[in-house]
């Protein structure tokens, strides 16, 4: 990246937001989580974005969990504030907190619901940019914003003062290299999806990943996967790659329940601080807690 390159890589959890069964915020068990997987060799903590159920959370809860990010972290790892609204004026606002709270960068979608065009979304991140001097991590998940940063926009989003890199959740793979390949030279490119292409991505030239069920509910053992990687143990790589790819295609996709409750429920199954979803998202049934208890149990960890 523009800022310290060498510290921005490797795997990223996109960290759960744990909520008490009455739906509080549960801050004890949000720091817990980021010392766990600090102890197990995290990289880096993406807070308050799609796991972190940041539709759920008000402005000033996003501020506080910002602040118990930082403070928890103590610049052992690298802190990124998801801060992404519809409104630039929005967005800047929640910036500012993260900013505040001595986050290292801050990760901004496109706007919500708005589908804009891409002169908008030019406009959207350059103000952001002028507005709040920070590493700027573009993050593209059509699936959730209805709109695309395809490759040739990403390239002219590069050249913003202040972006950084990209999380790139498109889940295709295809457009992980074509990203690399087109922009990789200015800015860090992030897979999302790890538990799928994780390991080639690596070895495509991506620099790293952000995960959220495989980190949190696999520990130690998803995050060394890109300690193997680099290390050209590619066996161990492979080994664990596939895990990732059985515990997401046998949890996810609707078997488990909506994302992310069947994350924090594995978390919680497996004595790690998940809590539970916030309304609109229920807890899981009886049936989905039973598919994934013995989907836990098929790869030995419970």
């Amino acid at each position: 990246m523009k800022k310290d390159p060498k510290n921005w890589k490797g795997c990223f959890a996109a960290v759960v937001t744990p909520f008490k069964e009455n739906e509080d915020l549960d801050e004890e068990s949000f720091c817990k989580n980021i010392e766990l997987l600090i102890n197990e060799g995290i990289y880096g903590i993406v807070v308050s974005g799609c796991t972190g159920e940041s539709w759920a959370l008000s402005d000033e809860e996003r501020k506080t969990i910002f602040n118990l990010a930082t403070e928890q972290a103590k610049d052992r790892i690298i802190t990124v504030g998801g801060v992404g609204e519809t409104t630039p004026k929005h967005t800047i606002k929640l910036a500012r907190y993260a900013k505040e709270a001595g986050m290292d960068m801050i990760m901004i979608h496109p706007p919500a619901r708005v589908i804009p065009n891409p002169r908008e979304i030019i406009a959207f991140y350059q103000k952001i940019s002028n507005s709040v001097d920070m590493p700027i991590l573009l993050y593209n998940i059509p699936k959730r914003q209805a709109v695309e940063l395809n490759v040739d926009l990403v390239d002219k989003l590069a050249d913003i003062k202040n972006v950084v890199a990209i999380k790139e959740s498109s889940n295709n793979f295809e457009r992980v290299m074509e990203v690399v390949e087109k922009a990789g030279d200015q800015i860090q490119v992030f897979t999302g999806h790890s538990a799928q292409r994780g390991v080639p991505a690596i070895l495509m030239g991506a620099k790293g990943w952000v995960g959220s069920l495989e980190p949190q509910v696999m520990g130690k053992e998803a995050i060394e996967m890109y300690n193997h990687v680099i290390n050209g143990d590619l066996n161990k790589a492979e080994e664990t790659q596939y895990r990732c790819m059985v515990l997401n295609n046998k949890m996810g996709g609707g078997k488990s329940g909506t994302f992310p409750a069947f994350v924090k429920y594995g978390m919680n199954l497996r004595g790690r601080p998940g809590g539970f979803p916030r309304k609109p998202i229920l807890d899981l049934t009886e049936q989905e807690k039973k598919h994934v208890r013995s989907m836990l149990q098929e790869l030995n960890l419970l």
